[in-house]
């Protein structure tokens, strides 16, 4: 915390302290207390008002009024303070909800201005409204909006479309559920254009509205290479800041669409920026910020901790108060429930476990929506789903590891049924997925700074939940957050104060790990070789160097238009991310190259599928010059079977028969070769792979697994080899496309399950191969209409069709049939 922002000279006050000690605990305040508060608040916002740096004197002072307002349920010094300060959205429910006077004139006054800041039925704050605007009319090339989470960033998206009128826009979002999610959103606002999300979607229109991932932006881009994009909204900006290939990717996307057009628009969304010109990639570049810099909602920070004492956080005193002893963590946890409670661990396996622990912990009463739900769970999925069980008892798990249909599928019906009352998840939470979550527990801190708490404490109570939810009350602008210290889910000794602690300042810096970005800081690797003294340290330090100054190098080839033939085709090696499965990509690539040239001219290669020709021309002779691991395994002939299978599967099995499948795979395995230890990777790894404890992780003992255990193995096998498939090789097969080396039939039938223009187009929509193999054979494709917007329309006769079938053939539906 900044010395002009510092705060904490006020604990010295032992009033002061005994005074916020009471708010911890809720604590009625006596007249003189109240008064006493009540002054300092105003002292503090005074001196904001003359200082607008001391942000922290505000957020206090709003927080001391808050407190005392929800305590004594006298709601005046909050209503002045909001109508002040422009805070409209809580004037206008204190208003709306008799929690003052309403007889009074300035009462009257005050309800008729708040009228000008209703927006889509909604009331702005005073920031949000001026920033709206100032963002819409902005005629800058580069813009920001940094805000909270829930601070109307997808409204803002839609106005930002209808007020600028441009041909070509991409909507960019960082997971397919964001994406499916944003697609319903702008597909049902702007029904005259066309509106697509996946790159195979685009039919030539020189007029339509993108929502994208990355990959899928470049791929169309790579496709069309004269297409001139005229805006980019990019979501969740700060991701740009990383060093992970996919934000490469998005980089690499940005400055593509200002290289082929200067004056394309670009528009950053976040809400964990500090500050904008970290997201500059060319000197020339001045970012439009906009900042909401106060956020209405503050956090009510607690501690279990391994004694069982539990404390309550003050941020700006930077103070624990021991409110309360518990008897346990579980007892703690349930003591503490609420109406949608968030539990966050990090690790997928230990998501399971802690969701059947929390079960067991629960009384259970028989409900008949949850019924209904483990029946369609045991039906689609499989009957020894854990989730079969857990969700009677008002528990789910999701993360990473789940196939997307099921976690989507899953948190839709957390929103749906009331009683479902807990969610046990991991990050994948983190991107955006809007969950009324009104009680946070994080049982693990693991790679959480300050940043990464604010964003997943920001996930509860979102403001619509707050001013317009099912339950809205003024109490839910104090989100309960709860960390919660254990030594079997967090670590020895679990202590997460000194991580608590960083979120005093309400701050944080951005960290430029982007190679591209023009604020990365390439020196810091030479000041570590030139003065640490740990040889291991500079070995990291080189290779850092040499990996970011390889990145610069390869994107910035990238951004220019590939002249040869053989560049066009360095491109798309590089393009693919292809390179990074090789130590050596420059020496691999002309290998590469070569077999190529001599399969275009080979007539017999119409005889080999697409995973054969992946491995004579990637793989075959080039084994040792392979770094990625899960690349590798298709020099195995048993191993390019097992792919082909499995890419039948996913196209022509339900989930369910695949998991079945894949059973019965890890019991034949075993018995064939006489082996138990298989890989299953680092989430769920218990063993080397000489099936020692000791190494890297990444085996499992089958023997040792119940045929319960090895269901849900499957579960998490089948996500795994569906990402490999997804994300790598697919894009071998599809650059052997491009190539002429694999014919578009080929193509369809690999990626698609079918060669069929008509089931392709469906499966471009979202829809599985499984849903569509099954509308055929009930002879429902007919009934199914797509215009040439991409609107996808259905009869009667579907409707009717669709009414009969069970909640989650429903659901995968009406993800992208509006019914």
């Amino acid at each position: 915390m900044s010395r002009i922002n510092n705060l904490t000279w006020l604990k010295g006050n032992e009033r002061f302290l005994q005074i916020n000690s009471k708010l911890a605990m809720d604590v009625s305040l006596s007249e003189d207390e109240s008064t006493f508060c009540l002054s300092v608040a105003i002292l503090l916002i005074k001196e904001y008002e003359k200082d607008k740096r001391k942000t922290s004197y505000l957020e206090f002072g709003y927080y001391l009024i808050l407190s005392y307002s929800l305590q004594s349920d006298n709601y005046e010094p909050l209503f002045d303070l909001s109508t002040n300060l422009g805070f409209y959205p809580i004037s206008k429910y204190v208003l709306e909800n008799g929690m003052i006077d309403e007889e009074r004139l300035h009462h009257y006054f005050v309800n008729n201005g708040l009228s000008k800041f209703e927006y889509k039925k909604i009331t702005e704050t005073l920031e949000q409204r001026r920033f709206r605007n100032q963002l819409v009319e902005s005629e800058e090339r580069d813009n920001c909006y940094i805000a909270p989470t829930s601070f109307g960033k997808s409204s803002m998206m839609v106005e930002l479309i209808s007020e600028l009128e441009l041909d070509k826009i991409f909507i960019i979002v960082p997971t397919k559920s964001l994406l499916t999610q944003t697609y319903k959103l702008i597909n049902s606002t702007f029904t005259n254009r066309k509106v697509i999300f996946h790159d195979e979607m685009y039919g030539g229109e020189s007029n339509f509205i993108a929502i994208f991932t990355q990959e899928r932006a470049l791929r169309l881009l790579k496709s069309e290479e004269n297409m001139k994009v005229d805006a980019l909204l990019v979501d969740e900006a700060h991701n740009l800041f990383e060093s992970s290939s996919r934000s490469i990717l998005l980089s690499r996307l940005i400055r593509r669409i200002r290289a082929r057009k200067q004056n394309s628009k670009i528009f950053y969304f976040s809400p964990l920026i500090s500050d904008s010109d970290n997201l500059k990639f060319e000197e020339q570049q001045n970012i439009d910020t906009k900042r909401i810099q106060f956020n209405i909602k503050e956090a009510d920070i607690n501690e279990y901790r391994l004694d069982g004492r539990v404390y309550k956080y003050n941020r700006f005193l930077d103070v624990f108060f021991d409110v309360k002893s518990e008897r346990d963590m579980l007892t703690y946890i349930d003591k503490n429930k609420r109406s949608n409670n968030f539990l966050y661990l990090r690790a997928p396996r230990k998501v399971e476990k802690f969701a059947g622990i929390l079960a067991e912990k629960l009384p259970f009463t028989e409900n008949k929506e949850l019924e209904q739900l483990a029946i369609t769970i045991s039906k689609n999925v499989h009957e020894d789903f854990y989730c079969v069980e857990l969700v009677k008892r008002g528990v789910l798990y999701i993360h990473g590891k789940l196939p997307d249909l099921i976690k989507e599928y899953l948190e839709f019906n957390f929103r749906k049924i009331g009683v479902l009352n807990f969610i046990v998840a991991n990050s994948v939470i983190l991107e955006g997925v809007n969950l009324p979550i009104d009680n946070l527990y994080i049982l693990n801190t693991y790679s959480l700074g300050a940043k990464e708490l604010t964003n997943l404490i920001g996930r509860v109570n979102r403001l619509n939940e707050v001013f317009s939810g099912e339950n809205p009350s003024l109490t839910k602008l104090k989100p309960s957050v709860h960390f919660v210290n254990s030594e079997e889910f967090n670590r020895t000794s679990s202590n997460m104060a000194p991580k608590i602690g960083t979120l005093k300042s309400g701050k944080f810096s951005d960290e430029v790990k982007n190679p591209t970005l023009l604020n990365f800081d390439i020196s810091r690797y030479d000041h570590i070789i030139e003065n640490s003294s740990s040889p291991e340290a500079v070995n990291s330090a080189m290779t850092g160097k040499s990996n970011a100054l390889s990145i610069i190098e390869r994107e910035n080839f990238l951004t220019k238009s590939p002249l040869t033939k053989v560049d066009r085709m360095k491109a798309q090696f590089f393009e693919s991310g292809l390179h990074s499965a090789y130590y050596d990509s420059e020496s691999t690539f002309d290998a590469v190259l070569d077999r190529v040239e001599i399969m275009q001219t080979d007539p017999d290669s119409d005889k080999l599928d697409p995973i054969e020709k992946v491995y004579l021309i990637f793989i075959s002779g080039l084994e040792n010059e392979i770094k990625d691991l899960s690349f590798a395994r298709l020099q195995n002939e048993k191993a390019r079977n097992y792919y082909r299978s499995f890419v039948k599967n996913i196209h022509a099995s339900t989930l369910k028969e695949h998991i079945n499948s894949t059973v019965k795979y890890f019991y034949t395995n075993a018995s064939e070769t006489g082996n138990n230890i298989f890989y299953i990777g680092s989430s769920y790894g218990e063993l080397a792979k000489d099936g020692s404890v000791s190494g890297t992780k990444t085996y499992i003992d089958l023997s040792t697994k119940s045929h319960k255990e090895l269901v849900n193995l499957a579960l998490v096998k089948i996500k795994m080899e569906s990402d490999f498939i997804s994300y790598k090789l697919n894009e071998f097969v599809s650059l052997l496309k491009d190539c002429g080396v694999v014919s578009e039939p080929d193509y369809d039938i690999f990626i698609y399950g079918t060669a069929k223009k008509r089931n392709t187009d469906l499966t471009k929509l979202g829809l599985s191969g499984a849903i569509i193999k099954k509308f055929e054979s009930d002879g429902q494709i007919k009934n199914i209409e797509i215009d040439d917007l991409g609107h996808i329309s259905v009869n009667d006769e579907f409707k009717h069709y669709l009414e009969m079938q069970d909640d989650l053939v429903q659901f995968e539906v009406k993800k992208y049939i509006t019914i």
